[in-house]
């Protein structure tokens, strides 16, 4: 008699694959957070970029992120103002760069553990280095979409987000949507490792504690989530300034001598460090902060429960 295959898990449809169903699951959840708390985003780009060009002597630095945002809503209300600059780049950047990153974290954590490379049992070091891989590996490629965001993000002229793709390749080639994307794998490499080993860490050492008695579920996740967000925005910080002014700079505006920063990332933390100290590097931390948490506790337990709509286990 013929064999007949197992059942696909139940909520997976049979003609969509486990690294597909891990990607599409990640990018809901990153999708619906993003877009809930992009003004905050808005004002940490828009806040490092003028830092950038008051330590280039070509803008001043507002008082306060508080007067940044009181500035934009008076001058184009809270929705043209705050909310939606590059919002449709961010929603490609969730299904593409953070829907990779975090969605096939799991399997490659997987894999990891499985080669013993960090010898037996499930080792910080095995989650670090996956969520560094998938972080690296997803901005490398969708870098693009990164430089389009920041851009549109920080009030620039492009009219469109597919206009703001086809200028930057006229005026400044194709090498234009690859600006920074050393730096822009830097910090990807660093959230991404932070966060996820964060998270997947105190997820489970919650669960295993006889005192506090944490079961799989919302409560949980959003408890992970928490503390992986604060972790990694502390972490990830001047990695997250050095690729905002690099990718926020062109190259058309700095061979003129009226760019904001120049587009290196070394000449950049330079130029930083002796303007205004270490501290510098650390310009935008509250809105970031304010936004990474929050979104962290919306992101990860979404994607943990699209992740279960669509068969798969539980990170």
């Amino acid at each position: 008699a013929r064999v007949m295959p197992p059942p696909p898990p139940r909520g997976a449809a049979p003609w969509v694959s486990q690294w597909q169903r891990e990607w599409l699951s990640a990018s809901l959840g990153c999708a619906v957070a993003d877009t809930l708390f992009n003004p905050l985003e808005v004002l940490k780009v828009r806040r490092q970029v003028a830092m950038g060009g008051a330590a280039n002597g070509t803008s001043t630095v507002p008082s306060s992120t508080f007067a940044l945002a009181r500035t934009a809503i008076t001058e184009k209300g809270v929705w043209r103002g705050l909310w939606h600059p590059g919002l449709e780049a961010t929603v490609y950047r969730a299904f593409s760069y953070t829907g990779f990153r975090i969605g096939l974290y799991p399997s490659v954590r997987d894999a990891i553990s499985a080669s013993k490379l960090f010898g037996d049992g499930d080792t910080i070091s095995a989650k670090v280095l996956a969520g560094a891989a998938t972080g690296a590996a997803g901005s490398a490629v969708f870098n693009p979409i990164d430089v389009v965001r920041i851009r549109m993000q920080g009030g620039s002229p492009y009219t469109s987000t597919l206009g703001a793709f086809r200028d930057i390749v006229k005026k400044e080639g194709i090498a234009g949507l690859w600006r920074g994307y050393g730096v822009c794998m830097l910090r990807a490499a660093t959230l991404s490792g932070a966060q996820l080993a964060t998270y997947d860490t105190v997820k489970r050492k919650l669960k295993r504690s006889p005192d506090l008695q944490f079961k799989e579920g919302p409560f949980l996740h959003f408890t992970a989530s928490l503390v992986s967000g604060i972790v990694a925005q502390t972490v990830t910080q001047p990695a997250d300034t050095l690729k905002t002014l690099v990718m926020a700079s062109s190259s058309k505006s700095h061979a003129s001598g009226k760019g904001l920063t120049p587009p290196n990332a070394i000449a950049v933390a330079t130029r930083l460090l002796q303007q205004n100290g270490p501290k510098a590097l650390y310009r935008g931390f509250w809105p970031a902060a304010a936004r990474q948490g929050p979104v962290m506790v919306i992101q990860m337990p979404l994607v943990e429960q699209f992740r279960k709509a669509m068969g798969l286990e539980y990170f």
